[in-house]
């Protein structure tokens, strides 16, 4: 490998002296191409040696380590950072390891912990540089001037872009290695792998290159075959049949030289024979409409359209009724009858006689899940609808979702839903309880019944007996005692007749009220205006 280049930066020459001095960087394979005491002076050095490796203080002068890594990476620069500092507050390094940071290490440090992480940043970049190749060669040995245009032609028979170039002398022209009769196509998805995934970079790239590579050579030992790469994850393999093996036997080949050598899976979908070239595109569009039957499974399957075309097939019916049941579990925010009722939705349609058209599956799927945000529209605020219709989209888009992906992601979005009616249910319960206290409060003096109160705020004499005693933590009777009681007790120091104070508060019978009223102060309402009095 090549010798690495480092730079060293801290606002104490002492530190500096000790990282570049104490330690025997050429026997490692580094090379120290400067030092610098602040940022900017850190900066004019970065840009003009662009280090591999960076040892900077978090906290230095005009610029610190933090500013310093964010202007190289808005630079494109590749240098790896590793950071020193005598602060041991958590967030510098947090901010650090955020950005991207290979490692963080406090004073005081010795020169084994330096050149620890100095030569772990070597083990990585060796890494890296050795992916890069790798993925150079297979690139190189992929594109070459004429196979480019050999591919070109390829793809745009796949695509059925008949006429000019496209027509069939181009294909001798082209010296192309297939039989131009008995030609298949099958289609190749790398399970995983989608314009929506978050999968590392150089993964991302060799990972489909490699199934190339694979399905080729295994195609090639028993055929003539061309493997074209239509985008991230999807391959297509054009090939003739073969008299020595079954078609099917050659694609469980491939699918298990894959597994085999990459620890990855993929699913294929199989075309129809096609006679001659311009036949091509109608085979691969049968193998296309194969392989979206992954809809159905997990992946690492193989599908042929001859055998899906002769399938009896009863299409799923979409259950009206089951709908409206969901519907009043969604407005009571009921979560568990919703993904009960989902379940149901979902088993019925599984247990339809063969497979729909993945397409028709979604479209009832995607329906279902309209109408759980249809039956939150008109409870909920702008807001809120926003996010359910950020959630909706998502779900839409999803294009590699399964049936089991849009089961779970349905019964998410009306978890959600559910959320959202409960805290609106809470928040209603609230201001019906309130008002129900101003209602006591003012008729004090009237005869309160449960069914006086619950009607004041519509509610059933039941439900608003169980809120009322959740919110407040006291039945209605308690609660409209207390109120009276200690209405009683104003009314006693203001001087009002014990007989009056009955009838202001709704007690016909004075010796009831006077037994109230002792068990609830300890004291008769007499001996409770004299204990006033007398004070």
């Amino acid at each position: 490998m090549e010798q690495l280049t480092m730079c060293v930066m801290d606002d104490i020459q002492a530190v500096v002296k000790g990282i570049t001095s104490t330690i025997p960087w050429q026997e490692h394979e580094v090379r120290i191409v400067g030092t610098a005491n602040n940022g900017e002076q850190g900066w004019s050095l970065l840009v003009e040696q662009q280090p591999d490796i960076v040892i900077t203080d978090i906290k230095m002068p005009r610029l610190s380590g933090l500013e310093l890594m964010k202007r190289a990476m808005d630079a494109g620069l590749r240098s790896k950072f590793i950071f020193i500092s005598g602060y041991s507050d958590f967030h510098y390094a947090q901010e650090a390891i955020k950005l991207g940071a290979f490692d963080y290490l406090l004073k005081p440090f010795t020169p084994e912990d330096i050149l620890g992480a100095v030569l772990k940043v070597r083990q990585v970049i060796e890494n890296e540089q050795a992916k890069s190749k790798q993925l150079q060669k297979l690139k190189q040995k992929a594109v070459s001037s004429s196979e480019y245009e050999r591919q070109s032609y390829l793809l745009g028979l796949l695509r059925h872009e008949i006429g000019g170039f496209l027509n069939e002398s181009r294909w001798d022209e082209l010296r192309i290695e297939l039989e131009s009769s008995n030609l298949n196509v099958m289609v190749i998805e790398v399970d995983g792998y989608t314009r929506y995934g978050s999968t590392m970079h150089l993964d991302a790239e060799i990972v489909p290159f490699a199934v190339q590579n694979i399905v080729n050579e295994t195609l090639s030992r028993y055929t003539r075959s061309v493997v074209l790469r239509e985008n991230r994850y999807r391959l297509a393999a054009i090939f003739n049949t073969s008299d020595q093996i079954e078609v099917s036997e050659l694609m469980e080949q491939c699918r298990h030289n894959v597994e085999q050598y990459t620890k990855k899976t993929i699913s294929i979908g199989l075309g129809t024979i096609a006679r001659r070239p311009q036949e091509i595109w109608m085979s691969y569009a049968n193998a296309d409409k194969a392989i979206s039957y992954r809809f159905y499974s997990e992946g690492n399957c193989i599908f042929q359209y001859a055998e899906l075309e002769n399938q009896d097939v009863v299409a799923p019916v979409y259950p009206l009724e089951k709908e409206k049941e969901l519907f009043y579990a969604l407005k009571c925010g009921n979560e568990s009858t919703c993904h009960r009722i989902i379940d149901e939705i979902l088993e019925s349609w599984q247990n339809s006689k063969g497979f729909p058209e993945p397409l028709t599956m979604i479209r009832l799927l995607s329906g279902l899940a309209f109408a759980i945000y249809r039956a939150f529209c008109d409870e909920i605020t702008e807001e809120e609808r926003l996010r359910l219709e950020a959630d909706l989209t998502v779900l839409e888009a999803m294009r590699s979702l399964t049936f089991d992906g849009w089961g779970a992601y349905i019964k998410h979005f009306s978890s959600m839903g559910c959320e959202i009616m409960d805290k609106k249910r809470l928040t209603d319960v609230k201001q019906a309880i309130s008002k129900s206290q101003e209602f006591i409060s003012m008729n004090l003096s009237e005869n309160l019944t449960l069914q006086t109160c619950a009607q004041s705020v519509h509610l059933s004499p039941s439900y608003f007996a169980n809120a009322f005693k959740k919110e407040t933590g006291m039945t209605l009777i308690q609660y409209i005692t207390k109120l009276r009681m200690e209405k009683a007790k104003e009314l006693l120091v203001a001087g009002v007749q014990v007989q009056e104070i009955c009838q202001m508060l709704g007690y016909e019978d004075r010796p009831y009220f006077s037994g109230l009223f002792k068990k609830y102060c300890g004291m008769t309402p007499t001996h409770f205006r004299q204990m006033y009095e007398n004070g």
